[in-house]
């Protein structure tokens, strides 16, 4: 994937690091505590730049087995991390969690400025 963005071919991952639709509640703004865990833990991971780390984010327990219940949601960050290179800036965009069970955290990888 890192050639195409050699390229100059632009790459969107669109999912969800916390993604469990069992456990939503439209009654809550926030998210349940092992929701805001495991989304601030991955995003601690991407911003040290420890992307095999978060290959093996089941370690994190209870809280990365609610929060990642199926990866169909989780892989498309994985396709990104595969992209993202020692030279980008990481920039979290719209950290947020919602309905409990839910993020809406996003990064944009973007190739540092001379």
């Amino acid at each position: 994937i890192g050639k195409l963005r050699e390229k100059g071919i632009f790459i969107i991952g669109s999912g969800n690091i916390v993604h469990n639709l069992r456990n939503v509640s439209f009654d809550i703004d926030s998210g349940y505590d092992w929701a805001i865990e495991f989304d601030q833990y991955i995003r601690d991971l991407i911003l040290k730049k420890e992307f095999k780390k978060v290959l093996t984010y089941h370690t994190k327990g209870q809280a990365a087995k609610l929060s990642v219940p199926t990866t169909d949601h989780f892989d498309p960050l994985l396709y990104v991390l595969g992209a993202a290179t020692e030279k980008d800036d990481v920039t979290v965009f719209n950290e947020a969690q919602i309905n409990g069970s839910l993020s809406m955290t996003s990064y944009i990888f973007e190739v540092k400025q001379a």
